[in-house]
């Protein structure tokens, strides 16, 4: 189903053809070495590290994103805070199109990627982001090739985006699945639309929200207490959060671990599970205190 034995042409010169994107709108032409990943929506070239990501948002999330990807300049400030310093801004003709794309680098525990980044509006607001293990391997060349190749189909259903996903679950009242990100998480919500500062209908920002994601690249040797900080301080806005309890739990067929914690009025729940291969399984609640209280018996059912 995930379609990871996929032949991928390895000679040099040979128009690779395109392949969809499971649980995308997303269809490419993929460079030599590259094969649909099997834990998140992209490609993967398993024997170099690099990986090609697709992540698809909202329509009307493309106002605001494109203002980011209209300069160097402006990608710089956008994407410093996650530690990409941009070098470049190139446009690229897509069906006719022309579309931004970003060249920068990133120092991460695996070491330095070369990133490319571009942004696509179609029935979602499109990111495609190649992180580049080895540049000698993967040029700039092949990477504008292949974004010039990209189609964009109709936007899946969130039920097709859920078969993608590399791992199971069931909703319990009050909570409904708004979304799946980068064919790795879920997001279930508590109110209609997916955003709770403005685009559903919980304009505070602080009604019970749970996101379920799969992961990769986790240090091995750790222990699940150590493991569970990490991911918890690495999780955009969390960094100061104040750890109030941890404990060992049953989470996900196995022996996870639970964090709660707080910060600025919300309280934060997350179980994880690192089964032996490292791709560990995070369940983050988060809301208001009160609010996520009253909701945690479905919060625990879930997890």
């Amino acid at each position: 189903m995930l379609m990871a034995g996929i032949l991928l042409s390895l000679v040099s010169g040979v128009k690779a053809a395109p392949i969809a994107i499971p649980g995308t709108s997303v269809s490419l032409e993929p460079p030599a070495g590259f094969a649909i990943a099997e834990n998140f929506a992209g490609l993967e070239n398993v024997e170099s590290g690099s990986s090609i990501t697709i992540n698809e948002l909202p329509p009307e999330a493309y106002a605001e994103v494109s203002t980011i990807f209209s300069t160097a300049e402006s990608a710089q400030e956008g994407l410093l805070r996650q530690g990409i310093i941009i070098d470049e801004h190139t446009l690229i003709t897509v069906d006719q199109d022309q579309v931004p794309l970003l060249r920068g680098v990133q120092q991460t525990a695996a070491g330095e990627f070369t990133k490319y980044l571009t942004l696509l509006k179609g029935e979602t607001t499109v990111l495609v982001t190649f992180n580049i293990a080895d540049p000698n391997q993967t040029t700039q060349e092949t990477v504008e090739a292949t974004v010039a190749s990209i189609t964009l189909a109709a936007a899946p259903t969130i039920e097709e985006k859920i078969e993608q996903l590399s791992f199971s679950f069931q909703t319990t009242e009050p909570f409904r699945v708004a979304d799946v990100l980068g064919g790795s998480s879920a997001l279930l919500t508590t109110f209609e639309g997916t955003d709770p500062s403005g685009g559903g209908t919980d304009p505070s920002g602080m009604a019970p929200v749970v996101i379920i994601a799969r992961g990769q690249n986790i240090i091995y040797g750790q222990d699940a207490a150590d493991i569970s900080d990490d991911l918890l301080r690495g999780t955009r806005g969390f960094s100061l959060a104040e750890i109030v309890r941890q404990e060992v739990v049953e989470f996900s067929g196995g022996s996870g671990y639970l964090i709660e914690a707080e910060l600025d009025g919300l309280a934060v729940l997350q179980y994880t599970y690192v089964p032996a291969n490292g791709r560990y399984i995070r369940l983050l609640a988060t809301g208001e205190r009160s609010a996520l209280m009253a909701v945690l018996p479905a919060v625990e059912e879930i997890a």
